[in-house]
């Protein structure tokens, strides 16, 4: 690990370290990294940056939030958090209950507390089992770093329960095809006969898995899972931390299947990534159910639902729907599409996946060179080109800010296909690695 420049521990998603790279500054969309000149955050920050850096509204709000409330307890309510707890569950389709957390493992860990103690409380007290993904990210902390199935992401690998299983993705991670419905159906069926309907208490699910490789799933995967968890009683958790407030072209991606969840998990871009804030939507019954059977959640989170972050998370959904981003991101979708469609077929590439502002580019092995090797090289070339994406697993992920320009949308897809061109060049007539 190089720390020549800090103290700070710094590695990234599959722990390996990375080069000491500091930013100083950013404006808009922009950072500006020490010892080079400006670069384009075509990944959000972390997924979290929607509405780019230094917003005039967004620290106009920060800073009146703190000068009214500089602290609430999580025991207590606030103007702040009550109006965003309304808000929210307008959004989410009504009558949902908001419970506060401070980060997306964090909720989803909430989330799978919620959906045992819901059965609990109605005497079905077997039903502990959580399901997820494969290839799903849902957090790596606490218990959330179970319920996280994409084995790079995870910590703590030979850390085992029974309590955690997981189900294929809705994309075949050996041949990269997407399983028909009646696939998926076959296979989530017989788990749960495999495992008893009486020991399975939620599942999770993200509309798209992003950190997993960007795996857009079939339409009407969320109405068939949506079906089969009521069928066999599961409670069904959506994991909108990443997909949510925007980025799939709807305020939230469950929402373009018409579903309603059990319970959705929100953060990341709830404040724009401009103060840690996250959240569980809980809808009424359950909350309900809860409360009848006097069984109490016990889950108290010092920071959770801090007034200034339910400030600024006000500001960001009124600038998103004020500015009418939703709809600028769906049509961002075919603006992007026209330049991805110019390497499509370039041969260190497997496929080119994605919509509204969530596309993954992913590599194969090619001429000696691995498919990581490839990504991350195209990775380097972006910033050296003034653009950062993420690179992993053989994978680029790209996720702009929802406000992107026309210009800037413009300059980010070129300076991608330039750099793939680049490096296929580089690469195509070698035999072996250099």
């Amino acid at each position: 690990m190089d720390n020549s420049l800090t103290s700070q521990w710094v590695e990234d998603f599959e722990g390996s370290t990375v080069p000491d790279t500091i930013i100083s500054s950013g404006k808009g969309g922009w950072a500006k990294i020490v010892g080079h000149d400006y670069a384009y955050e075509a990944v959000s920050g972390h997924s979290c940056l929607n509405l780019g850096h230094a917003h005039p509204e967004l620290i106009e709000a920060a800073t009146e939030g703190l000068k009214t409330l500089s602290y609430c307890s999580p025991e207590h309510q606030s103007h702040a958090s009550i109006k965003l707890s309304n808000r929210l569950s307008d959004l989410l389709g009504g009558s949902y209950k908001i419970k506060y957390a401070i980060s997306g493992s964090s909720a989803n860990e909430m989330a799978l507390n919620i959906a045992r103690k819901r059965w609990q409380a109605l005497g079905y007290t077997k039903k502990t089992v959580c399901l997820s993904l494969d290839r799903s990210y849902h957090g790596n902390l606490g218990q959330a770093k179970q319920v996280t199935g994409f084995v790079p992401f995870k910590v703590d690998t030979h850390i085992t329960s029974d309590d955690f299983v997981y189900i294929s993705s809705a994309r075949n991670a050996s041949t990269g095809a997407l399983y028909s419905l009646t696939e998926i159906q076959a296979q989530l069926e017989a788990k749960i006969a495999e495992i008893g309907q009486a020991r399975i208490a939620c599942l999770f699910v993200e509309p798209v898995g992003f950190a997993g490789g960007v795996i857009i799933p079939p339409k009407g995967y969320l109405r068939l899972l949506r079906s089969l968890c009521d069928q066999y009683q599961i409670s069904l958790v959506v994991d909108e931390v990443i997909t949510g407030f925007g980025r799939t072209g709807t305020w939230f991606g469950f929402q373009q299947e018409g579903i309603r969840p059990d319970m959705v998990t929100l953060g990341k871009g709830i404040t724009a990534g401009y103060f840690p804030l996250a959240a569980v939507a809980v809808d009424e019954p359950i909350y309900h159910d809860l409360l009848t059977h006097s069984v109490p959640l016990k889950m108290v989170i010092t920071m959770a639902g801090h007034p200034t972050g339910c400030s600024i998370a006000l500001k960001a959904i009124e600038i998103i729907e004020r500015d009418n981003l939703c709809a600028k991101t769906a049509d961002n979708e075919q603006h992007i599409k026209i330049y991805f469609a110019q390497i499509k077929q370039l041969p260190i590439l497997q496929d080119i996946r994605g919509f509204g502002h969530m596309w993954g580019l992913e590599f194969r092995d090619f001429n000696g060179y691995s498919a990581t090797e490839l990504a991350n090289r195209v990775a380097q070339v972006c910033q050296e080109n003034a653009c950062i994406v993420a690179a992993a697993d053989g994978i680029i992920r790209i996720n702009p800010p929802l406000n992107i320009n026309q210009e800037e949308c413009d300059m980010m897809s070129q300076a991608i296909v330039n750099a793939i061109i680049s490096v296929t060049d580089s690469v195509k007539n070698k035999l072996t690695k250099e």
